[in-house]
């Protein structure tokens, strides 16, 4: 299961997600995050990955291409070398 909050605060929106970024969950965020992306289009947008417990390869994915628009992650402990050795797919 996974959960998705926003908060926006001074322009910036952080999309905070819990639990596993896998099957459903990815298309979920992937539309959050467009959704967002054209309400606010040249928004600041951050993915908190703080809370996140498993991210498979269609989450993993999704990740490097919100990477690749400029999109901003926080994350610690293993999720930090997790998010680390995704960005570096090929």
């Amino acid at each position: 299961m996974m959960k998705i909050e926003t908060h926006e605060i001074d322009g910036s929106l952080t999309f905070k997600v819990e639990g596993r970024l896998a099957g459903v969950g990815v298309s979920t965020l992937e539309e959050c995050w467009r959704a967002a992306a054209a309400r606010y289009p040249h928004g600041n947008f951050t993915v908190d990955l703080r809370k996140v417990t498993f991210v498979d390869i269609a989450g993993s994915l999704l990740l490097k291409l919100m990477h690749r628009d400029g999109l901003t992650f926080k994350t610690s402990g293993l999720m930090t070398e997790e998010l680390a050795d995704i960005l570096r797919l090929k």
